[in-house]
């Protein structure tokens, strides 16, 4: 579970978080279990108590269920189309897979942007120096919405 998507988190709390079968620390211990690197990361420095299975999943779920990443993730696999090779279903099948499974999540996300926003955001960010992408980002990154396309703009006309 590197990139820990909504879906992936609710479908973890159903089976594990809401268990009132399982105690804490066996929840912890599934939790550990299901992310790798990063994610396992994060957590690696609480020890395996009681009182620390809810400071985990706190952390895990603040840091990978933000829409405005997950969404900007996905805007980011939308640009990177695989190549099709001429005459060759198999490599259009896995075009038309990626661009519908991208696009479902966005769609899934009920984001409050339109999508086009979505995606003339992340290619103007695309564009832009590290410095200003920084700033962009310290921004918004407390907000929980995906900023417009018509807010992006005149930050980047103050730069």
């Amino acid at each position: 579970m590197t990139h820990v998507a909504g879906y992936i988190i609710e479908t973890f709390k159903a089976l594990v978080v809401n268990n009132t079968t399982l105690s804490n620390v066996q929840k912890f211990h599934y939790l550990i279990a299901s992310l790798k690197n990063e994610a396992k990361d994060l957590i690696s420095n609480l020890q395996i108590m009681n009182e620390n299975f809810l400071v985990a999943w706190q952390l895990v779920t603040q840091h990978y269920n933000n829409k405005r990443l997950i969404a900007m993730m996905h805007a980011n696999h939308l640009c990177q189309i695989p190549q099709v090779r001429k005459g060759d279903a198999s490599s259009l099948c896995q075009l038309i897979n990626h661009m519908s499974s991208h696009m479902n999540v966005l769609q899934a996300l009920s984001l409050n942007v339109p999508v086009q926003d979505l995606m003339l955001n992340h290619l103007m960010l695309a564009t832009i120096d590290p410095e200003t992408q920084r700033e962009w980002e310290l921004i918004t990154a407390s907000r929980a919405d995906t900023p417009t396309t018509a807010e992006l703009i005149p930050f980047l006309e103050s730069r």
